[in-house]
Parts: C-alpha cells; sequence; structure tokens
C-alpha cells in the first residue's frame, strides 16, 4: 500500500492515551510528517436493538470534539512547529479505525496502551492486538511507562522464515540518523533453513542500516513465543520490532500471532511491521 507523509494517532483522553500522543508528535517533527489525532465515538455492540435506533451521537461527538480541539491546540503549544489536525467520527471502534487508515494511508499509527491483566483482560481485551489483525499499516504501541521514546538498542524479532529486510523501512525512517544498536533475535531449534538464510538476512540489515551498530543473535529453543519474551525481558530494549503475519482462519488456529502475544507482554514500545 503506498503511504503519505501522515502520522494516524487514536485518542481516547485517557492517560496512556495522552502520553502515546507526545511520542507521536515527537515523531511527527522528527520525520517532518503531518500529524492526525483521531477519536472514533463509538456504539456499542452490546446495545439492545431499540436504544440503538433512538440514540443519536450528535450531543456526544460534539462534546468529544471540543475535547480533542483542546487537546490539540495543547500538543501546538508544546511542539510550536507541528502540523495537526484533530478528527472524531462515530462507529463501531476496530472497523472505523481500519476504515481510517485505509482512507488516509499514514505510514505509522500510533496507540497508547496500558497493560491489563487477569480477569480485566479476559473480559475487555486488547484494542492494540485485535488491530494487529485487521490493518496492515506499521503500528506503534506505547505503554504508559515510557514517556521518551529512546532508541539507543532496537531488538527485531526475526522468525527465520524470510531473509527479506523491506518490511523494516518504517523503523529506518523512525531512525533517521539516530545512531542505535539493532540486534535481530532469533528462536529456531537446528532448523537448517534458518541457518542458511541468518548471514544474507544479516548482511541485508547491515546494509539497510549502514550508520548502525547490526548483530544477530540466535538462541535455541523450542517454544518460540516463551523463549523469545524472556530474551526481550533481559535484554530491555528501547523498541521491540516483530513482523505481523496475516493467517486465514483455518491457519489461525494452528499459528500464534508472536505480534499479538508481544504487544501485551512488552515493557517496552512495540513497532508492529507487514
Amino acid at each position: 500500500m503506498k503511504t503519505t507523509n501522515t502520522i494516524l494517532a487514536a485518542h481516547d483522553f485517557s492517560p496512556s492515551s495522552k502520553n502515546a500522543l507526545n511520542i507521536a508528535a515527537e515523531i511527527a517533527l522528527k520525520t517532518d510528517s503531518k500529524l492526525l489525532v483521531y477519536h472514533v465515538v463509538s456504539t456499542s455492540v452490546l446495545a439492545d436493538t431499540v436504544s440503538t435506533v433512538n440514540y443519536s451521537p450528535d450531543d456526544e461527538i460534539k462534546k468529544n470534539e471540543g475535547l480533542l480541539k483542546r487537546s490539540v491546540t495543547a500538543l501546538k503549544k508544546k511542539f510550536p512547529e507541528l502540523k495537526a489536525t484533530g478528527l472524531v467520527e462515530f462507529g463501531f471502534l476496530i472497523p472505523t479505525i481500519a476504515d481510517k487508515i485505509e482512507e488516509v494511508k499514514p505510514w505509522l499509527m500510533v496507540l497508547g496502551v496500558k497493560k491489563r491483566s487477569g480477569f480485566d483482560k479476559v473480559i475487555f481485551g486488547d484494542v492494540c492486538s485485535t488491530l494487529v489483525d485487521k490493518i496492515s499499516t506499521p503500528l506503534l504501541v506505547v505503554p504508559l511507562n515510557v514517556k521518551v521514546m529512546n532508541l539507543n538498542t532496537v531488538a527485531y524479532a526475526w522468525d527465520g522464515k524470510t531473509s527479506e529486510t523491506t518490511q523494516l523501512n518504517p523503523l529506518k525512517t523512525l531512525l533517521g540518523n539516530t545512531l542505535s544498536d539493532i540486534v535481530s533475535v532469533n528462536i529456531s531449534h537446528y532448523d537448517a533453513d534458518v541457518e542458511k538464510r541468518a548471514n544474507t538476512f544479516n548482511a541485508a540489515v547491515k546494509k539497510m542500516f549502514p550508520q548502525q551498530q547490526v548483530d544477530l543473535k540466535q538462541i535455541l529453543g523450542l517454544d518460540k513465543e516463551t523463549t523469545m519474551e524472556s530474551a526481550l525481558d533481559k535484554m530491555k530494549p528501547d523498541l521491540l520490532v516483530v513482523f505481523s503475519h496475516h493467517y486465514g482462519f483455518w491457519k489461525g488456529l494452528f499459528h500464534k500471532s508472536f505480534a499479538k502475544q508481544a504487544v501485551n507482554f512488552s515493557k517496552s514500545p512495540v513497532l508492529v511491521v507487514y
């Protein structure tokens, strides 16, 4: 998909969303991008037919337009050179966001997340992990604990399935002239195909990021997701980059999505690429 020089930041006025909005503004300035701050007044799938028919979202939209305008104004005051606009729309949350991405074609989408756990997570789910399967635009998920977007160390969870590096173009844009250590981490168990691709892949990453310190770390493990999570927990990168596979329904039953898992467990920002 051909993209525009726009960053789409979803904003729901929560502390985690406000925090991610500041990160999005910093990235927009660094990359000379326009920032679209987007809020969806979401209709509930749990609402009964009668109340849905009688419900008019106009008042809610007007109220949230006022809130969003104040948010964008405050953002411009903090970042005077920022090119930012705000937009409020009504609809079902995930489909409406996905449609807006298809329309705007941003090169990056930014979301803030406050980690849930236990029963709360089971009941409410997670917008970020749901979006991973619904979009193909690079998605940056920013945890509430991250106040500044440092990029000293970047970890790429390489699955070993390809030596291609074009999926890392959004990372190249994000880094710009920032000097970083880029470590590709691969978990496998004596996989001959992965071994054949490893040198080619690492050489391609070095060619793509000539200014950066590039390394490939291969770890033996049968449970790839758990081993990767443990390795990243020890590594503590400033940014975790993961490649998301869009599986069909039947394949999805047999393949775990590490990208979806990563946005839930990572304490670092996660950049999901496609």
